[in-house]
C-alpha cells in the first residue's frame, strides 16, 4: 500500500494550524502539527515530511532560522518548505527564498490556491523522490561486482546487470532477457533450481540460498552460489537473484586439499622412509664400527643429513596441513607452531580463552593460516625475537591478534605496500571468504599489530561446505 504524503504544518497560533487543517485534510494527506520552530526541527528530523508550511514569525525559532537550519542539514535539506505568513513584503519574500524556501504564501491567503500549490509541490518532491531512488538503485544495479537477477512470477528473467551478462559470457542483456534462469545452469542443476524459485515466489519467502554450476555461453562451467528473496513488483510476486562467483574460493579449497593431501602423502612415505633411513644407519654404526677414519666420518655425515631429512620434512608438514589442526584443535596447532619457532629463537606468548571449545573447521584453517603468515612476517621482517597472540571468542565472534614490539611498518600509511611486503592481500581473502575482516596497525619503531576478526554462527560449517563443495 503505497505511503501517504505527509505534510508539517508549523505555526505558533492554534487558530492558524486548525484553519490549515480544515483546508487540507480532504486532500488525503497526513498531516502533522507543531507548534514551534524546535518542535518543528525534530519533527522534521524524526518524520521526514513531504512538505513543510512554515510560519516566520515563532517566539522560539523564526522561520527564517528553520530554514537555513534545514537546508544545512543532509537528511533534512531536500524537504520542500512553503513559507505562509502575514509578512508580504518584498524584503520578506527575498529573506526567505534566500533561506531557502520553494514557495511563499501570505496570509490570508485564498482556499484553493494553498491546495493547488501544496498538491503541486508534493508531487514535484514525489517524482523528485523516485528519480532520486531509481537513480541510486541504477548505479547500485549497474556496478555491483556480483551478478544481479529479476524474475517475473513465472521465473522469467525481467532485468539483469552487467556482471551477470559478464558470468554468462552473453552478448548483451537483452538477449538474457525472458529466458528462465534454471536454463543458464548445468543441466543436474535445473531441477533443484525451478524448485527453489517456485518456493521464492511464496509471500514474503525468507531469504534463501542455492549452490549451483552456471553455463556461459562459450561452454564455460563456473560454481556460483546464488541468494534470492521475494519482493513485489508491479503488484505481482517476484524474486532478486543474487549470482556470486564463487570459482577462486572453490580454488582455494582445492588448494588446501592438496596440500594436505601432500601433507599425508609427505608423512606416510617420505617422513617414514627417512626416519627408516636413520634408523638403520644408526644401527649399521653401532653393529659395524667402523675402523677407518674416512669411512667413520662418511657414515656419520650420512647420519647427520638423515636427521636433517627428518627435521626439515616435519617442518614442511607443519607448514603444510598440522595434524595437530585436525586430530586437536587451533590453539593445540599455534601452540605447537609457537613451540616450533622457538627452536628457531622467536619466543611466543599465547593468550587464549577457548579452552576445550573447537571452532568450525574452515574458521580454525583460516586462523591458523593468518597467524602463520603474520608470525613469519614477524621473525622475517620485524627485528625481534618476541611476539604475543591473543585469541578470544565473544559474541559469537572469534578474534585473533598476533602482535611484536619490533620496527614497524615506515610505508604503514600505504595499504598496497603493505599488502605487497607482508601478504596483507592473502590475510584479507581467507577472512573474506568467512565473511570477516583484517586490520593492521603500525608504527615506526613501536611494533606491528595484525587483528583479524571472524563471524560464528550455527550454520557456518554447513554453509563453509557448500560454499567450497557445491554439488555437481
Amino acid at each position: 500500500m503505497a505511503r501517504l504524503s505527509s505534510v508539517l504544518i508549523v505555526d505558533d497560533l492554534e487558530t492558524s494550524r486548525s484553519i490549515m487543517h480544515e483546508i487540507l485534510m480532504a486532500e488525503g494527506y497526513e498531516l502533522l502539527f507543531a507548534a514551534g520552530g524546535a518542535e518543528a526541527l525534530r519533527m522534521a528530523r524524526d518524520c521526514a515530511p513531504d512538505l513543510i508550511l512554515l510560519d516566520l514569525m515563532m517566539p522560539d525559532i523564526d522561520g527564517f532560522t528553520v530554514c537555513r537550519t534545514l537546508r544545512a542539514d543532509v537528511q533534512m535539506g531536500q524537504i520542500p518548505v512553503i513559507i505562509v505568513t502575514a509578512l508580504d513584503d518584498r524584503e520578506s519574500r527575498l529573506k526567505g527564498f534566500q533561506a531557502g524556501c520553494d514557495d511563499f504564501v501570505s496570509k490570508p491567503f485564498d482556499r484553493l490556491e494553498l491546495r493547488m500549490r501544496v498538491r503541486t509541490i508534493v508531487r514535484l518532491n514525489r517524482y523528485r523522490l523516485l528519480v532520486n531512488e531509481q537513480q541510486r538503485f541504477e548505479t547500485l544495479f549497474t556496478r555491483s561486482p556480483n551478478g544481479l537477477v529479476m524474475l517475473d512470477r513465472d521465473g522469467n528473467i525481467t532485468l539483469v546487470n552487467p556482471e551477470m551478462v559478464r558470468l554468462v559470457a552473453a552478448p548483451n542483456a537483452e538477449s538474457l532477457i525472458g529466458q528462465q534462469l534454471p536454463d543458464l545452469l548445468n543441466p543436474g542443476d535445473r531441477e533443484r533450481c525451478h524448485e527453489w524459485i517456485a518456493r521464492l515466489m511464496t509471500a514474503e519467502a525468507p531469504l534463501s540460498h542455492l549452490s549451483a554450476s552456471l553455463i556461459s555461453h562459450d561452454g564455460l562451467h563456473r560454481p556460483v552460489e546464488l541468494d534470492g528473496s521475494w519482493f513485489a513488483w508491479a503488484d505481482a510476486p517476484a524474486a532478486q537473484i543474487v549470482v556470486r562467483d564463487i570459482s577462486d574460493r572453490i580454488k582455494a579449497h582445492l588448494l588446501e586439499e592438496d596440500r594436505r593431501q601432500l601433507a599425508f602423502d609427505l608423512h606416510d612415505e617420505v617422513a617414514q622412509t627417512a626416519t627408516a633411513v636413520y634408523r638403520q644407519l644408526e644401527q649399521f654404526q653401532y653393529n659395524f664400527p667402523l675402523r677407518r677414519p674416512a669411512a667413520k666420518a662418511s657414515l656419520v655425515r650420512a647420519i647427520d643429513l638423515s636427521r636433517r631429512l627428518i627435521r626439515e620434512t616435519r617442518h614442511l608438514l607443519a607448514g603444510l596441513r598440522p595434524t595437530a589442526l585436525d586430530d586437536l584443535g587451533l590453539v593445540p596447532a599455534l601452540r605447537l607452531h609457537a613451540t616450533n619457532l622457538a627452536n628457531e629463537g622467536l619466543k611466543i606468548d599465547l593468550q587464549e580463552n577457548l579452552g576445550k571449545q573447537r571452532l568450525p573447521s574452515p574458521v580454525e584453517l583460516t586462523l591458523f593460516r593468518i597467524a602463520q603468515e603474520a608470525l613469519t612476517n614477524v621473525r622475517k621482517h620485524a627485528g625481534t625475537m618476541s611476539a604475543k597472540i591473543e585469541l578470544t571468542y565473544q559474541d559469537a565472534r572469534v578474534r585473533l591478534a598476533v602482535e611484536d614490539q619490533g620496527r614497524g611498518l615506515p610505508e604503514a600509511s600505504t595499504p598496497t605496500m603493505i599488502g605487497h611486503h607482508l601478504g596483507l592481500r592473502n590475510m584479507q581473502d581467507r577472512a573474506a571468504l568467512l565473511g570477516g575482516q583484517v586490520q593492521i596497525t603500525s608504527q615506526p619503531g613501536k611494533g606491528t599489530r595484525v587483528m583479524v576478526e571472524l563471524p560464528i554462527n550455527e550454520q557456518m560449517n554447513g554453509r563453509a561446505d557448500e560454499q567450497m563443495n557445491p554439488e555437481p
